[in-house]
């Protein structure tokens, strides 16, 4: 694979991160698709259960995305042997910049704890 092809996973992850952190997709928006299916199949929850269930399918969101950032970024620059720093601090800095444009976005929030926990995630899979 020709090193220029190795660095479009990566991007490609990137970019599905930033439309999925767009205006459409806060929690207030998920909200009415992802809670009938959480009644469903919690139905004993209460309502405040229900709507912590729907923040920890979020994060959950973050964990992934990060966790499968970080490994992209690995595999492009060097492999399973390429040192952790980079495909680490490109991770953190792309969710340092998902989460400013949130800040910026009006439906949105940028909170500084979920770029701890992206990074986190991202530290954990490599």
């Amino acid at each position: 694979m020709t090193t220029a092809l190795r660095f479009l996973p990566p991007l490609a992850w990137s970019v599905l991160i930033a439309w999925f952190s767009g205006a459409r997709y806060h929690g207030g928006a998920t909200a009415p698709l992802v809670e009938p299916w959480l009644r469903a199949l919690l139905p004993w929850a209460t309502l405040e259960q229900i709507a912590g269930a729907h923040w920890l399918l979020r994060k959950t969101g973050h964990v992934v995305e990060y966790a499968v950032l970080a490994l992209l970024w690995r595999r492009a620059l060097a492999g399973p042997d390429a040192p952790w720093r980079w495909p680490l601090a490109l991770a953190v800095l792309t969710a340092g910049l998902d989460e400013i444009r949130q800040a910026l976005t009006p439906t949105r929030e940028g909170r500084v704890a979920d770029v701890l926990l992206d990074g986190g995630a991202a530290a954990g899979a490599l």
